[in-house]
């Protein structure tokens, strides 16, 4: 269906006019030789038409109007009769806005003044035959001088062609649009759906495993963690899909906190050792002493450990090696850098740099989902980091290497409000060894203000503490709204009573409480920090 001739549809686009012309903002001049300059109006169309400038008004493809400066049509070509399906006689002295679907007279003023200023106009506008059809152009519009008075021209493009085309395109578009939107909400929906019977398995399992339900063979454990692996494994390509299309839509909320990386690694690589046994691949976990901490969400970065680790492992033959590093990251100070290698099959050139593309499956290597390397780099990427690939790594044969560079967080302060000298120094050494900030109030009875001025990343107090309630404190804590999301744990020599330990518990506040090991206080503060 054409459009109405007396819509209008027109765009008028403003360029400099030196682009046009091809000099620094000249007008545009045409030398007729053999042409009188002094004919104006109807007689130059009776120009000789073996004139140059007939010759060169002729030989231009699109249709030509040389009109006077309001917009009086002078002078013509063939293509113009052609273009409009009309007699030279219906063109000659008629207004050459009346060709133009929605022009009058305001179009030949605005172009006069874009003209004046030194400005080349271009107008995307149908058309009018005619026969009143409508078809689409692009009209260029320059000032020529062929007299004293100066002229208009017009050069018009019959753009139904590529109009076509590209309302073929647009649609196409639209369809491809349409169709990916009902894609990404059908995955989406079967992935919720998938999530939640897989957790429910998965909590099944591990409660089976630690016997529950009675004791657990060796036979019956080793098909609980084969189940188990299983679980976690297909967990987490739902949780890939799931973070793709929030990723996709610019809809991917981080929770991001201040975490030990050091642990946060070596707790994700951990989760895969029962792979790399079954694989007989021998995993190796050095983090160092952790000094490291990132502003990340915990969750996230340790599926981005886990993919990669698990990267490694699947693609590395039996009774290969991984290893899996944290460390300063020399090129690039104020950064951590992790290395997972492996000496396994390698990536082949032609491959390297599309193995973190969405879907991309490198030849007849095991079979996978394409995803895990690219949602790392991308979750990678959200958080200030990055990821590269190598393969072969530095200095060996074969084997790839995973390189993930995150910025360092300034460390989390840590407030320990105990009256017990020796239990809150030996806290303090231990949280200071691995890079903690610590905050040591001397007076214990004014903890609670100190607490809501400086607010600290986590409190660690006492059952009991002289000069003020620690209970009382905790529940204070908790109720505050500023601070009622600031990890608290409760660290004491005594046996508190059972009315406490409840307390404790439903506030979900850790206790540990006497006798603990170093290795316990700090599990109990990786929990914490990674969740």
């Amino acid at each position: 269906m054409e459009p109405d001739p007396g819509s209008r549809t027109m765009r008028i686009d403003i360029l400099p006019q030196a682009a046009a012309a091809g000099s620094a903002g000249d007008t545009t001049r045409i030398t007729a030789a053999g042409y009188d300059t002094t004919l104006v109006g109807r007689t130059m169309r009776h120009a000789d038409p073996s004139s140059g400038y007939k010759k060169l008004l002729e030989s231009v493809y699109d249709a030509v109007f040389i009109t006077d400066s309001t917009g009086s049509i002078l002078d013509f070509n063939t293509r113009a009769t052609d273009f409009f399906r009309c007699s030279s006689g219906s063109l000659e002295g008629r207004q050459v806005t009346a060709l133009i679907s929605g022009g009058d007279e305001s179009l030949i003023s605005e172009i006069n003044r874009n003209l004046d200023g030194r400005r080349y106009t271009l107008i995307e506008a149908y058309c009018l035959r005619k026969d009143r059809t409508l078809f689409p152009s692009e009209i260029a519009v320059n000032r020529i001088n062929l007299t004293d008075d100066g002229q208009l021209c017009f050069f018009v493009r019959d753009t139904t062609v590529r109009k076509r085309a590209q309302d073929a395109l647009e649609q196409a578009v639209q369809r491809l649009e349409e169709h990916d939107r009902a894609r990404s909400q059908f995955v989406s929906n079967v992935s919720h759906e998938l999530r939640t019977p897989l957790t429910s398995m998965i909590y099944a399992v591990t409660n089976l495993k630690k016997g529950v339900a009675g004791p657990v063979s060796e036979q019956l454990a080793k098909y609980l963690d084969v189940l188990d692996g299983d679980c976690h494994r297909l967990l987490r390509t739902v949780n890939d899909i799931l973070d793709l299309r929030r990723l996709e839509s610019d809809s991917l909320v981080l929770a991001k906190q201040k975490v030990p990386f050091g642990a946060l690694v070596r707790r994700s690589a951990e989760a895969m050792r029962g792979l790399a046994e079954r694989k007989m691949v021998q995993l190796d976990i050095k983090t160092g002493i952790d000094r490291w901490f990132v502003d990340c969400d915990p969750h996230r970065m340790e599926r981005v450990v886990v993919n990669v680790v698990n990267n490694a492992v699947k693609f590395t033959p039996d009774g290969g090696r991984v290893r899996v590093s944290i460390a300063d990251d020399a090129s690039a100070p104020g950064r951590v850098l992790l290395k997972v290698t492996d000496n396994g099959i390698g990536i082949p050139a032609e491959h390297l740099g599309r193995v973190t593309e969405r879907y991309y499956t490198v030849g007849d290597q095991p079979a996978g989902t394409g995803l895990g390397l690219a949602i790392s780099k991308e979750i990678v990427q959200v958080h200030g980091g990055t990821l590269s690939v190598l393969s072969p790594p530095a200095d060996t044969p074969r084997g790839t290497e995973v390189r993930v560079s995150m910025p360092l967080a300034t460390p989390p302060t840590v407030m320990i409000v105990h009256g017990d000298v020796e239990v809150r120094n030996r806290v303090a050494l231990s949280l200071e060894a691995r890079g903690f900030r610590v905050s040591r109030p001397e007076r214990t009875e004014l903890a609670l203000g100190e607490v809501e001025r400086s607010r600290p990343d986590m409190v660690i107090t006492d059952t009991e503490v002289p000069g003020t309630e620690a209970m009382e404190m905790v529940l204070k804590l908790k109720g505050l709204k500023e601070l009622g999301r600031t990890p608290l744990m409760v660290v004491t020599r005594h046996q508190p009573d059972s009315a406490r330990r409840q307390l404790l518990a439903n506030l979900t506040v850790p206790l540990l409480a006497a006798p603990w090991e170093e290795h316990e206080l700090q599990s109990c503060i990786e929990t914490i920090f990674l969740g």
